[in-house]
């Protein structure tokens, strides 16, 4: 996966080929500079609404139907997601056909019809999805984390708004969006699999001649909160309870972020991790519990997260508060280099895909102008060392920006946090 090219088009896009031997299947992803962190508070939920309604019919192709049978007809598979970030519009076809995959994503973004009728319709699908994550303790919990831990900024904003934003965003607000989010230098293009890349260059150009051009907006930078530990309380019915821990964290771009990784790996990466092996196997407080690091552009969140009774919410907060305080005393470099070989092992098994490889490297350019290989990224990793995990430990785990996020069917949470110098 090193040998990959980046070729810039006329008019500003980007197209990444990253050809892949031994395999039949090709994915193309198209991705924009566009996400909840471009918006406003009032249409909060406006990128993930527009990402819905590019599916609803071109100039070229009227009905979702017409757009989802060039790549189904085909055996393909046909999604798209949005994040804070970012969004990216995909499909993955049997490598004969790949051509027809990428010409129906530009299409899509190049020429969407965006109806009214499309538009009323396709809000009460939001709405449905909104309340599905409305029902999630688990997306409640994390959701409250990032509120409190980005308070008051778009960083801080679940990606789908609310049912109240939702409502307000007018087809007038998608048609600016369009304009302004959606255009060529703000356009990613990445083809990996079973590939030729001249094929793909010269479809590329093809399809993207007359693309809208412009310069897109830029997102603010984000702050985090700098307090003291804070207790986040989020009431709803359910049978079980979430907790979510939420710490600050590295970039994509800062040196440390491996080391973040490593961390995030022992602490509750799989059955074999600290967290697992005390809140789980020696207690019996969760069913599931790990961690997890998350870089952004200029920022990123560390979560430890578990779903546990109610009544143990404290318990399990303490028991995870002292596996964390234990790794600055007796980390070995053994327990390092194991959890280091677990990364590189379920890294190496994840990009036998052509759509991981495609999602890793278009979002990584997308978003720090730069690609390093899945290669590079092994070693790297393979250099991380003590001082390394240690300089990172101090970073995220401190006491200004820790977060405990508790979501679920339960009159009061004690404050965990009661205890300001947790660390």
């Amino acid at each position: 996966m090193n040998n990959f090219k980046t070729i810039k088009l006329q008019n500003g896009a980007t197209v990444i080929t990253v050809p892949m031997q031994n395999t039949n299947a090709t994915t193309v992803v198209l991705f924009f500079g566009a996400g909840s962190r471009y918006e406003t508070p009032d249409i909060a939920g406006s990128s993930h609404l527009f990402e819905h309604l590019l599916f609803k019919g071109t100039e070229k192709r009227k009905t979702p139907k017409e757009i989802a049978e060039i790549v189904e007809s085909k055996g393909g598979i046909l999604n798209a997601y949005t994040d804070k970030e970012s969004t990216g519009y995909w499909c993955k076809m049997p490598s004969e056909f790949y051509l027809d995959g990428l010409d129906v994503l530009v299409d899509m973004a190049k020429n969407p019809l965006i109806k009214t009728k499309d538009l009323d319709l396709e809000k009460n699908v939001v709405y449905e999805e909104i309340k599905a994550f409305m029902d999630s303790a688990g997306s409640r919990a994390s959701n409250k984390a990032d509120q409190h831990i980005w308070p008051n900024q778009p960083m801080g904003v679940d990606v789908a708004g609310s049912i109240e934003t939702v409502k307000a965003t007018s087809r007038e607000d998608l048609i600016k969006y369009l304009d302004k989010q959606y255009t060529s230098s703000n356009a990613v293009l990445v083809v990996s699999g079973n590939l030729a890349h001249e094929e793909v260059i010269n479809a590329s150009e093809k399809a993207f001649e007359g693309f809208r051009e412009g310069d897109p907006m830029k997102f603010s930078p984000c702050s985090y909160y700098n307090d003291k530990p804070l207790t986040v309380l989020d009431k709803m019915e359910t049978n079980q309870s979430h907790l979510t821990i939420a710490f600050k964290n590295f970039s994509l771009v800062d040196e440390l972020r491996h080391a973040s990784l490593v961390l995030s790996v022992l602490l509750g990466g799989g059955m074999t991790s600290r967290l697992f092996e005390q809140v789980r196997e020696k207690r019996g407080l969760a069913y599931s519990v790990n961690a997890s690091s998350h870089g952004y552009s200029d920022c990123g969140v560390f979560y430890v997260d578990a779903g546990i009774a109610p009544e143990n919410t404290e318990e399990t907060f303490k028991v995870i508060i002292e596996e964390i305080k234990k790794v600055k005393n007796d980390l070995t470099k053994e327990e390092m280099e194991s959890s280091k070989e677990l990364i590189k092992g379920r890294m190496m098994m994840r990009y036998e895909d052509s759509r991981s490889i495609a999602m890793n490297y278009g979002t990584q350019y997308l978003l720090t102008n730069r690609i390093i290989s899945i290669e590079e990224s092994l070693e790297m990793l393979k250099e991380v060392t003590m001082k390394d995990i240690f300089e990172a430990y101090n970073y995220i785990f401190n006491n200004s920006t820790i977060i405990a996020s508790v979501a679920g069917s339960v009159e009061n949470i004690p404050d965990l946090t009661k205890n300001s110098q947790i660390f």
